[in-house]
């Protein structure tokens, strides 16, 4: 297996077909950007799509937001073609994205959206071995905290946490935090600044949250 990694390149159509290909059955059709929305992103400079090559297939990929003069990267989307799971591409992709990311824009904190293992669901096990794949690579979570996911209809978000992957750091600030949910929420989602859902995450979170 000849495994690689690279960012998509803006002008290839054989490389953004073969990333839709992956990109438009690994999520509901209630999680995924339009088609434009992600041609979008190609060309904006806070994005960058990694895709993982096994020999000339691409075979993986994920989606990092790096904002320009923040603190935080956002791990926005990941998947790798079902035909391939298991064999440690994704590990491989994320480690060589993250190196990426930090060598071309300081070492930040990786923020990582997941749902909650904790919670009782059809898909507890599968949660379970996600929130253990990211933790095998160094990810800690917020506590205590719960994170809500952004979403801009009245559908029930399911219960989520946010992990965060840093060399060093081991707690975080509730104004760094508060920070972080205001950028996610404006930036990514599209929501207000004084969203209600900002406030009611920290209404009882203390001066410093550890990451454990």
């Amino acid at each position: 297996m000849a495994l690689k990694v690279h960012a998509l390149e803006q002008n290839n159509p054989h490389e953004f077909d073969g990333f839709y290909a992956i990109y438009s059955t690994a999520f509901p059709p209630s999680e995924q950007k339009s088609r434009d929305a992600l041609l979008h992103m190609i060309h904006a400079s806070f994005y960058t799509i990694y895709l993982a090559y096994n020999d000339e297939k691409i075979v993986g990929f994920c989606i990092m937001y790096h904002p320009d003069n923040e603190d935080f990267f956002l791990l926005e989307y990941m998947a790798v073609d079902e035909t391939q799971r298991g064999i440690g591409l994704g590990s491989t992709l994320l480690q060589s994205s993250i190196e990426h990311l930090f060598n071309t824009c300081g070492i930040r904190a990786l923020l990582i959206e997941i749902d909650s293992p904790e919670k009782s669901s059809h898909e507890q096990e599968i949660r379970k071995k996600r929130e253990q794949f990211y933790r095998r690579l160094g990810a800690l979570k917020i506590d205590p905290f719960d994170y809500i996911l952004a979403l801009q209809s009245s559908e029930e978000p399911p219960p989520m946490e946010l992990l965060v992957y840093h060399p060093r750091m081991k707690e975080v600030p509730k104004e760094i935090l508060h920070h972080w949910l205001e950028k996610l929420y404006v930036d990514v989602y599209g929501c207000a600044r004084n969203d209600p859902r900002i406030a009611q995450m920290l209404d009882h979170a203390p001066p410093i949250l550890n990451l454990i």
